[in-house]
């Protein structure tokens, strides 16, 4: 089994998820006693948040870019970033390492393609939301991505960075977030929703909407499941 590197930190909360799924699906699918080698460099989330939020993009890149090296020289196989948010940058952090670095955003996209979902809405920072990477990503595909008005991506937003990320989960919080789904069910004809933030399915699962999710921190896990029994 490939040893998988997690650049993780952004925040811990979902780090800690990603070691949890990671272990949930080992019992799952491995014999007994067997689990995955994994790698994790938790990074300080203060570090990343600033200088995104500052616009400061060579300044991430170059801290991604070694942590990522960091992950490589610790020898991972392949890495992956515990995180919806840094993959704003992934076309040219995926330059800069010699080994692969297996993308939250495809391997979503490759889902949402197996499931048929051609109108899709996307929850996540302003930065996900308001970004390209994902829209271009799902338009290779012939895909539509579609996200909630200015308002509601400001409070999706504030949501994930006063709250989420810092492990507090509010049931006023998730009825919002549940209210905003299905205005955009019924306002832009999605199939279903990316919980393109990875705190988000702490909060949110389709229990909960009753419509559905396409929850990008299980996706990516299986994916590189998947990438490291290969």
């Amino acid at each position: 089994m490939k040893k998988i590197g997690i650049l993780g930190g952004m925040s811990p909360e979902a780090s800690l998820e990603y070691y949890r799924l990671f272990i949930s699906r080992a019992k799952e699918r491995e014999r007994e006693g067997r689990y995955p080698e994994l790698i994790i460099y938790n990074l300080n989330f203060e570090d990343f948040c600033k200088p995104v939020s500052e616009g400061k993009d060579d300044q991430v890149i170059s801290l991604l870019r070694g942590k990522l090296a960091a992950l490589e020289d610790a020898g991972a196989d392949f890495a992956l970033m515990a995180s919806n948010t840094p993959h704003m940058y992934y076309e040219k952090l995926k330059e800069d390492i010699s080994i692969p670095l297996l993308s939250i955003v495809e391997s979503t996209a490759d889902v949402a393609s197996e499931k048929g979902f051609d109108r899709v809405g996307l929850l996540g920072t302003e930065f996900t939301m308001s970004g390209e990477f994902y829209r271009r990503t799902f338009e290779k595909r012939g895909k539509e991505i579609l996200v909630p008005e200015k308002t509601e991506q400001e409070y999706v937003h504030e949501k994930i960075m006063t709250e989420l990320v810092n492990g507090k989960i509010l049931e006023d919080t998730r009825r919002r977030l549940v209210a905003i789904i299905r205005e955009m069910r019924r306002s832009k004809g999605i199939e279903a929703t990316i919980l393109g933030c990875t705190e988000l399915p702490l909060i949110l699962s389709e229990k909960e909407t009753g419509f559905p999710v396409l929850n990008t921190t299980e996706i990516h896990v299986e994916a590189a499941y998947d990438m490291a029994v290969d």
